[in-house]
């Protein structure tokens, strides 16, 4: 008798590994990605984020020249989706893949464009200066790892102050600003040619009033999309 509960215990053990397995097996789903702006035209060098609901872990993809990437994500969960913008990412329709014990292939179609005109957040200089302040760096590595992915972007960086003192030396110091931004990009290997700088002084106020706020709003550093690819000239 003693052989026959050797096996049983075996067989018992091998039913345990086989259900621990089981439970262990995650099954995917493939996205065969797609993005396009408006036009149906592909948008290469998008960074795509996927952020799980379920679990918090975020999973990402960088379109090619034909606007494709493919990426795996587990089953069952919702996916906030974003796209990788000038400073912070932008929100898109989240997608949800069903609870399945099986893996499965999708096709997803991502259409969006890049803002044509953007004010960087929280770019700041010291006091009638063009120094950069260290809070500044962030936001300007975000736009310059965005441009490092879209290789064919070309924008103007637009400097402009408040309405306080001199008009000609709140030009001049808005061009520098925007200089000083530029050049801070080129470091990052930015090529040049595909940077301008322009100071616009206090011609382009979002705000007429006097008050601290009002100020702060009116010094700011915008820049402007001025080329994408061969197909969308600016």
């Amino acid at each position: 008798m003693k052989p026959l509960k050797t096996i049983s215990v075996f067989l018992i053990m091998i039913s345990i590994c086989i259900s621990v397995e089981a439970q262990d097996t995650i099954y995917t789903s493939l996205l065969n990605v797609s993005v396009t702006n408006f036009e149906e035209v592909p948008s290469p060098g998008d960074k795509i984020f996927f952020l799980s609901k379920k679990t918090g872990e975020m999973y990402s993809g960088i379109s090619d020249k034909d606007g494709k990437f493919q990426i795996t994500l587990p089953n069952g969960s919702e996916y906030e989706v974003k796209i990788k913008s000038f400073d912070q990412p932008m929100n898109y329709l989240p997608i949800q893949i069903a609870e399945a014990d099986y893996d499965m292939e999708f096709d997803i179609g991502i259409m969006y464009e890049l803002p044509k005109t953007y004010t960087l957040n929280n770019v700041h200089f010291d006091t009638n200066s063009a120094k950069l302040k260290s809070i500044s760096y962030e936001s300007i590595n975000e736009l310059a790892e965005l441009l490092l992915l879209k290789e064919t972007l070309k924008i103007e960086l637009a400097g402009h102050t408040d309405s306080d003192g001199e008009d000609e030396f709140n030009l001049d110091l808005s061009q520098r600003r925007a200089e000083s931004v530029m050049k801070y990009i080129v470091k990052k290997g930015i090529e040049k040619d595909r940077l301008s700088a322009k100071g616009y002084g206090p011609d382009r106020l979002l705000s007429e009033g006097n008050k601290r706020k009002d100020h702060e709003l009116n010094r700011r550093v915008e820049f402007k999309v001025l080329f994408k690819d061969s197909k969308d000239e600016e």
